[in-house]
């Protein structure tokens, strides 16, 4: 059967899809993993770590709106926030589950419309913001329980100035 297959080579427009599509399903998945890690923390503060490891397995198995229902159900965020995260939900959705649908013509030509590129560079910008607000808001909450975040915010400042933290 792999016979009668013929390949076409991606021209530029469909490599330039594949990578933004890449890079808002990674950066998605980064604002999943921090959620998982912030709602972990606020809901277990005074648990011992090998019970938070535990729940912190459970909630890296939920969905985006599920972490998000449960973050909004019991007030871990400021309002603002919260409505961010919703927002997002919606983007997010739409990018994993309706970013063919009505592109279907031109992404089998492949035509890329910049619109398309655009929404989808959006989510990427959204998602990055979100993480970077998610993290902001977790060093707060550990510094209101008497923790020295002061390195670590430090860190966070760097990598908001573009500079790359690897360990």
């Amino acid at each position: 059967m792999e016979k009668n297959v013929i390949k076409i080579k991606a021209n530029n427009n469909e490599i330039n899809l594949y990578c933004f599509l890449g890079e808002a399903l990674s950066k998605t998945q980064l604002v999943e993993q921090a959620l998982s890690y912030s709602i972990t923390l606020k809901m277990n503060s005074k648990e011992t770590k090998e019970k938070a490891d535990e729940c912190l397995k459970q909630n890296q198995g939920y969905t985006l709106g599920k972490a998000i229902n449960i973050a909004i159900s019991d007030n871990l965020y400021n309002l603002s926030l919260q409505d961010e995260l919703n927002a997002f939900l919606q983007q997010r959705n739409w990018l994993i589950h309706k970013v063919i649908i009505g592109n279907e013509e031109d992404l089998n030509a492949g035509n890329i419309k910049d619109e398309l590129l655009h929404k989808i560079k959006n989510i990427s910008d959204k998602a990055e913001s979100i993480q970077r607000a998610l993290q902001y808001d977790l060093i707060d909450f550990c510094s209101s329980k008497g923790n020295d975040m002061s390195q670590t915010l430090s860190l966070l400042k760097l990598q908001d100035q573009g500079i790359r933290i690897r360990k």
